[in-house]
């Protein structure tokens, strides 16, 4: 985020949710889109399967103000649901998560994943129709084509308010994503 420019002294009364898996989350997928709301006055909340720590694949220490049981998805403007190997071992069946994402994207919000996660948005109705990244495995793929997903292999995808990205190497071009369609 080198050449960003954040806009200054322009606050945004935003609140966007950001779910992690509790072990084995996509650091870079939640650091950075986090990072730059945040740079732009946007409100971030954390939430997972646990309250308080949650670990990274690559190590890093992420704070869950809340768990999912705890969301109310009418106070968040969007939601932005991380990969890595702990999405898929914790949240792909999370029917609380499933409802929630089917809430907020249903209700015309910003709906965004990244990695694994898409499996989400494609569970909660979110990507019938709709073109969308991911981090293509057999799983993935299956999952999201029962769903009536058009899965790309482009890395990053906004479809209306829908925005989806491949892997932690494309966590920066997703945040630019999201915020374009935020704002």
């Amino acid at each position: 985020m080198n050449n960003l420019n954040p806009l200054k002294a322009q606050p945004y009364s935003m609140k966007i949710l950001f779910v992690i898996a509790s072990d084995r989350f996509l650091d870079m997928g939640y650091t950075v889109p986090k990072k730059l709301l945040e740079e732009h006055g946007i409100e971030c909340v954390t939430a997972s399967t646990v309250r308080g720590n949650c670990y990274g694949m690559q190590g890093e220490i992420a704070q869950a103000d809340l768990t999912i049981n705890d969301v109310d998805p009418a106070e968040y403007d969007g939601i932005i649901i991380d990969g890595g190997i702990g999405c898929q071992d914790e949240l792909w069946r999370n029917e609380k998560l499933i409802d929630i994402t089917n809430k907020i994207g249903t209700s015309g919000k910003v709906a965004a994943a990244i990695c694994l996660a898409p499996v989400i948005l494609g569970e909660a109705g979110l990507l019938a129709g709709k073109k969308t990244a991911c981090f293509e495995t057999p799983a993935t793929v299956r999952v999201l084509t029962l769903d009536k997903a058009e899965v790309s292999h482009d890395n990053v995808v906004t479809d209306g308010r829908i925005v989806t990205a491949k892997t932690p190497f494309d966590a920066e071009e997703f945040a630019r994503a999201i915020l374009s369609v935020l704002l």
